[in-house]
């Protein structure tokens, strides 16, 4: 098994790899049991729900057994069940750190070869690093599910931000948004206490902040961070307010206290604006969208429900 630092620099590598090209990489630390992560593919940079789940092997013990043609991968029967069986195409990666290269090929039924007790797949040896066109033409063109699907496996990505909240955690989203420019643009950060995820800044004709949130966080209500916003607005009242300034004592002063010239959010509001971008800090809570979906995706994985009962006619 690859130390843990080994493991981090495929991730990292592979991290890098789709950010630099535009796509949603979504890194799954514990909550995916086989599956490291989770790519959106990302076209004329529009997200298209299109995902894709990726396992990455990270260290050179993944390249010492090869064909003239490819590397060998042994697995047990466990993963390659879950890997088939997974409701998104399921890619395997695997990175050698000492060559900074990385290799893939997606598991399924026909890619996956039994050897006794285990399994094998044979990953080409086409640097997926050094061949970005061919590689993410590949990936965008792996078979996805019905629209139903997809959405559900956006929501089961999603699933830890929506644990933490249910939890007590306060999860917030920012962003700006570029007032000025004529085609809307977004670079959304999700965080909660040491966790934190950023996407690469995407492109939104004709939707505005409440159709983007409402794309990418069906499950969540918005409120203004309060703090945020108050601390925002203190800028525009000493602005607005500023009566003279005292030289000797050095002590400005201001026609109306702060206390009452300042008036908490209402809506969706920017806690700034600078005139060019107006900055967004927002509390993210479960609407009953997600609220359902947790119970729902609770009973759908628990492994002690019941799959088949039998009954007996008379």
């Amino acid at each position: 098994m690859a130390a843990p630092k080994t493991e981090r620099l495929g991730v990292s590598a592979l991290d890098h790899f789709f950010s630099q090209h535009g796509w949603l990489f979504r890194e799954q630390t514990t909550h995916d049991y086989g599956i490291d992560a989770h790519i959106e593919v990302v076209n004329k940079e529009r997200p298209t729900g299109k995902l894709v789940a990726l396992q990455i092997k990270s260290g050179t013990s993944f390249f010492t057994e090869e064909t003239n043609d490819s590397f060998v991968f042994r697995i047990d029967d466990k993963h390659v069940a879950y890997w088939v069986d997974h409701s998104m195409p399921v890619v395997l990666v695997i990175y050698n750190p000492e060559t900074k290269s990385a290799y893939c090929r997606e598991v399924t039924r026909d890619t996956v070869m039994k050897t006794g007790k285990l399994w094998k797949i044979e990953v080409p040896k086409i640097d997926m690093l050094a061949n970005p066109k061919k590689w993410l033409h590949e990936l965008e063109s792996l078979t996805q599910p019905e629209l139903y699907v997809r959405r559900m496996n956006r929501l089961r990505i999603d699933r830890r931000w929506m644990d933490l909240i249910a939890e007590g955690w306060e999860v917030r989203v920012t962003f700006d948004h570029w007032v000025n420019k004529s085609l809307p643009r977004y670079q959304v950060t999700i965080y909660a206490d040491e966790e934190r995820e950023t996407w690469p800044t995407l492109y939104a004709p004709g939707v505005g902040v409440k159709g983007m949130l409402q794309h990418f966080f069906p499950w969540a209500d918005f409120t203004v961070d309060g703090e945020e916003h108050e601390e925002g607005a203190q800028g525009r009242y000493e602005a607005e307010c500023y009566s003279r300034y005292d030289a000797e004592t050095g002590e400005a002063f201001y026609d109306q206290e702060f206390d009452e010239w300042y008036e908490p959010p209402t809506g969706l509001v920017p806690v700034s604006d600078n005139g060019e971008t107006e900055t967004y800090v927002l509390i993210l809570s479960l609407n009953e969208l997600g609220k359902s979906f947790l119970a729902v995706d609770d009973y759908l994985s628990d492994p002690e429900v019941q799959e088949a009962i039998g009954f007996e006619l008379k």
